[in-house]
């Protein structure tokens, strides 16, 4: 009984670990683009426009300052930067 005990805590232990693994392999930082690229880009027809790189990819380009993603597998990411300028077509 004390070995089939052990043998049930060790499986518990490594089912424990690879969720652990799971987990931190999702919440890590996402990969990004070289340079910065957005297809996307309105823009406000204000004297000094604010622009808003509205692609949705599974990351953020390299030049992206606040990058919000899902914790969906893949992720969805939008750079929530403001700009008054767009970045060229990727």
């Amino acid at each position: 009984m004390a070995q089939k005990m052990a043998v049930s805590r060790a499986s518990l232990v490594l089912t424990a670990l690879m969720m652990l693994a799971i987990v931190v392999a999702i919440s890590s930082p996402t990969v990004v683009d070289a340079a910065g690229c957005c297809n996307l880009c309105p823009c406000t027809k204000s004297a000094i426009p604010q622009c808003r790189c509205s692609d949705i990819k599974d990351h953020c380009h390299s030049e992206c300052k606040s990058c919000v993603c899902t914790k969906s597998i893949p992720p969805q990411c939008r750079c929530a930067d403001v700009n008054n300028f767009c970045y060229p077509k990727c």
